[in-house]
């Protein structure tokens, strides 16, 4: 286990974007919800998990989260309460089990996930599953809700089959049409799919609104879809692919709301180092909640949305020998020589040499080596700097990391994502600018692990 990072943003964008928004955490953190007293239902092993934030009509905060690994049977499932009275303030009061699964609806025993809460119309709007479909639930006070029953008496309203798993909605309204995103798995296939409705009762049928890309196509490779519009006609999509510490949550932007890449990463713009995020907006500013990277809680932090130029200046020419000389700065394990060269395909490195911890340089592999790398030190000068990486996800054990020259501060920390072609990564460098700073590439897993690292690349104008 690492002690938390003051990591600002990690973020991989894609080189055939422009000039666009990117979304960056700004810290710190701040923790409002814990692993709840469930009484008879606690567990040692529960774990709070999907959940909504809005505020209610008295002006308090509510957090609803789906607790899994409890003992309430069937699924292990329910929802809890807290409430805060500041969206800034942490800690918020715990108010009990909010929710449960009633059969009598038709509704999986143990099977509620993912509450997502909206206002139209004067009233709270509820979507959330029941481990088969999505059900809808309003309150007048944002606090009590009530479930909207069909004609045939149950509450399921719309899924994907009875086996896939229908969970994750969410809400969004955009010229004049609600948006209904939510994740289900197919033959074992995560797909994020959506419906439409002008009245939060009447739906269309789906549409597959994004699968499959770097991100992968498991089960789980589409969880939490959330969507927002910070700018008209610039939607981006935030899809979850790892819990815990090594969480890993893909951005994606489109003009349409109805389709952000099938098996493809042309929209592709960031991954975030968070799980199940919710974006909030609140007397105009923005801010991101989500789970603790040890699954006991939830945090919320400031979220900036800033321009990035999809190209930029490289701080370290790889390609000059010489350059390459001053990363042998530091050399432990059995990395040299570390700079290897490749214009491979399934690669796509930035230049055509780079650091890497599994290629020899006659195009072996070797997943046994290990080792530790330093770059010369350099003077940071812009925000936004972007790293190129591609390996193994292990943020303990296979890295890039950025530290302060002087005092030997590590301000942000990236790894892999668990492919070979390289993907960029952005990281807000706005406390170390005007101070030198310096690179360090570090594998420590012995069972096969690795990081190739790219170059490092400044992107002024953020």
């Amino acid at each position: 286990m690492i002690a938390p990072l003051p990591l600002i943003l990690l973020a991989a964008a894609a080189a055939q974007s422009d000039d666009i928004l990117v979304p960056v955490i700004e810290e710190p953190w701040w923790q409002v919800a814990g692993n709840p007293d469930l009484g008879n239902y606690t567990t040692p092993h529960q774990q709070p998990v999907d959940f909504s934030v809005w505020q209610a009509a008295d002006g308090t905060w509510q957090l609803w989260s789906c607790i899994r690994g409890t003992n309430c049977g069937g699924m292990t499932r329910l929802f809890h309460r807290w409430q805060g009275g500041n969206l800034k303030s942490p800690d918020w009061k715990p108010m009990g089990v909010a929710m449960e699964s009633d059969p009598a609806f038709g509704e999986t025993p143990g099977g509620l996930q993912a509450p997502h809460v909206v206002t139209w119309k004067g009233r709270y709007w509820m979507a959330y599953g029941d481990w088969v479909r999505i059900c809808f639930a309003d309150s007048d006070d944002g606090k009590t809700f009530r479930r909207h029953v069909g004609p045939s008496g149950k509450s399921g309203l719309f899924g994907e089959g009875n086996a896939w798993n229908s969970r994750d909605a969410m809400l969004l309204f955009s010229k004049g049409l609600w948006y209904c995103y939510y994740t289900a798995f197919p033959r074992g296939q995560g797909y994020d799919y959506c419906r439409t409705s002008t009245d939060l009762q009447s739906w269309s049928d789906s549409c597959v609104a994004a699968y499959g890309g770097w991100a992968g196509n498991g089960p789980f490779s589409c969880e939490c879809p959330h969507v927002v519009e910070p700018e008209p006609g610039a939607y981006y999509l935030f899809r979850t692919q790892r819990y815990g510490q090594d969480a890993q949550t893909c951005v994606y932007r489109s003009a349409n709301p109805l389709n952000f890449g099938i098996d493809d990463d042309g929209p592709f713009v960031c991954a975030l180092p968070v799980a199940a995020p919710e974006i909030i907006r609140h007397q105009g500013e923005y801010y991101i909640a989500s789970l603790m990277p040890d699954l006991k809680g939830i945090r919320i932090a400031r979220l900036t949305w800033r321009r990035a130029q999809a190209t930029g200046t490289p701080v370290f020419d790889f390609l000059d020998e010489e350059t390459r000389k001053g990363w042998r700065r530091l050399v432990k394990g059995d990395l040299d020589p570390c700079f290897v060269s490749s214009t491979n395909p399934d690669l796509a490195p930035p230049m055509s040499h780079f650091v890497s911890t599994v290629i020899g340089t006659d195009g072996s592999i070797h997943y046994e080596r290990t080792g530790t790398i330093e770059s010369p030190p350099f003077l940071v000068k812009d925000r936004l700097y972007s790293l190129w990486v591609s390996g193994t996800a292990n943020v303990q054990a296979t890295y890039v990391a950025l530290l302060n020259a002087e005092s030997g501060e590590e301000l942000a920390r990236v790894t892999g994502y668990g492919g070979h072609l390289f993907k960029r990564m952005i990281v807000d460098t706005s406390r170390f600018q005007g101070k030198r700073a310096f690179l360090r590439v570090v594998d420590a897993d012995t069972g096969g692990g690795y990081i190739n690292f790219g170059g490092l690349f400044s992107l002024p104008g953020a």
